[in-house]
C-alpha cells in the first residue's frame, strides 16, 4: 500500500471547529501552525504508513472512543488528583533512572501524578523466545500484561489510572512480529514498552553493554528516546491513535529511522484530543516541559517549545 498524504481540508476536519474554545486553547491550536508543525515525510517501502493501514483519528472519532482512560472527575474543569500513572520497572540497565522519565511523563500529561512502583523481576512463566536476528532472549508482551493484571490488587486501585512496565528487555507480542517497542492494552488501562533497542549499542548483549561507559552524547540519545516511547505509549491509553496529519509524536514506527524522526511534541489534533481528557493549561504545560528539556540538555526540544510559546501568545 503507499501512503497518500492528508489534504489541508481533511486535516481542518481532523481539528474540528475550534470557535466555541476558549481562546488560549485556539491560540494553541490554530496559530502560526505552518512554523512549528511540519507534514509527515514520505515513508520507505518498509515505513510504517507504507506498511500499515492509518485512516487518521479526527477529534470527532477520538469523542467517541469508549476504552481509553478519563483522568478527570465529573467536574469537568478539575482533573482527579486521585488517579495517577503507575509504572512498574522489569530488569534496568544503561537506561536513565524511571524517576526522570517519569519527571517528563508528569509535566507532558499534566495534572496527572506519576508513581514509580518497586522493581520487579521476570518468571520463569513468562513466554519467550530467542530472536532470530539478534540470538538474544525475547519476552512476549502477554506475560507482562497478564502479571500487571495478577498483581493489580497489590496496588492501589483507587489511585491507578492506568498502569505500565517498562523494561530493558526485548518484546514482542506475537510470532508474526519481530520486535516493538511498545503495546498498549487499552481497555484494561495496561501498557507495555521496552527500552533495549533505544540504546545505541543494540544489539551488544546486555551483560557487555551494562559495563560499557555511558558517553554523554549516547546518554541524551538514550533519554531522548525513552521519554518518546513512554509518552507515545501512554497517549494510546488515553485514547489517541496513530497520526497521519503532522510529525507528530504519535506517528507510528517501524523502525529506529522512523523513531529518531518522531517529534517530542504532539500536533494541532493531537493536542486537542489530549488536552480535551487531561484539561491542562497548555501555555504551562508547555512551559514545564521546557524547563525539563533545559534541564537535561534535550536542546532541540527546549528550543521548539520555547519558540511555540511565542507563536500562542500573540
Amino acid at each position: 500500500m503507499t501512503f497518500v498524504p492528508p489534504t489541508e481540508e481533511q486535516i481542518d476536519e481532523a481539528l474540528g471547529d475550534t470557535a466555541q474554545l476558549p481562546t488560549d486553547i485556539q491560540k494553541a491550536l490554530t496559530n502560526r501552525i505552518n512554523e512549528s508543525f511540519a507534514s509527515i515525510p514520505e515513508p520507505d517501502y518498509w515505513g510504517w504508513l507504507n506498511q500499515r493501514q492509518e485512516y487518521g483519528q479526527t477529534f470527532k472519532s477520538f469523542e467517541q472512543v469508549v476504552s481509553k482512560a478519563i483522568p478527570h472527575s465529573t467536574q469537568v474543569s478539575s482533573i482527579s488528583k486521585e488517579k495517577g500513572i503507575f509504572v512498574i520497572t522489569v530488569k534496568w540497565w544503561r537506561a536513565p533512572p524511571l524517576e526522570l522519565i517519569g519527571e517528563f511523563a508528569q509535566a507532558f500529561f499534566l495534572g496527572c501524578d506519576v508513581k514509580i512502583l518497586p522493581m520487579v523481576d521476570f518468571t520463569e512463566s513468562m513466554p519467550n523466545r530467542i530472536n532470530s536476528g539478534t540470538k538474544q532472549i525475547q519476552y512476549q508482551t502477554k506475560g507482562l500484561f497478564e502479571y500487571l493484571a495478577h498483581t493489580r490488587s497489590q496496588r492501589n486501585a483507587r489511585e491507578e489510572l492506568l498502569c505500565v512496565a517498562v523494561t530493558m528487555a526485548d518484546i514482542y507480542p506475537d510470532e508474526t512480529y519481530n520486535f516493538v517497542y511498545g503495546q498498549a492494552r487499552v481497555t484494561d488501562s495496561y501498557g507495555v514498552y521496552s527500552f533495549s533497542r533505544l540504546d545505541p549499542l543494540f544489539p551488544m548483549p546486555p551483560h557487555k553493554s551494562m559495563n560499557m561507559k555511558l558517553t554523554d552524547v549516547d546518554r541524551t540519545i538514550i533519554l531522548r528516546r525513552c521519554v518518546k516511547i513512554l509518552l507515545h505509549e501512554i497517549g494510546h491509553l488515553f485514547g489517541l491513535k496513530h497520526c497521519i496529519y503532522y510529525l507528530c509524536l504519535m506517528n507510528g514506527a517501524n523502525n529506529q529511522i522512523e523513531m529518531d524522526q518522531q517529534p517530542l511534541f504532539v500536533c494541532p489534533v493531537c493536542l486537542r484530543k489530549l488536552q480535551s481528557s487531561l484539561k491542562f493549561n497548555i501555555e504551562q504545560m508547555y512551559r514545564k516541559f521546557s524547563d525539563l528539556c533545559e534541564r537535561y540538555n534535550l536542546d532541540f526540544e527546549r528550543d521548539w517549545y520555547r519558540k511555540r510559546l511565542d507563536c500562542i501568545s500573540i
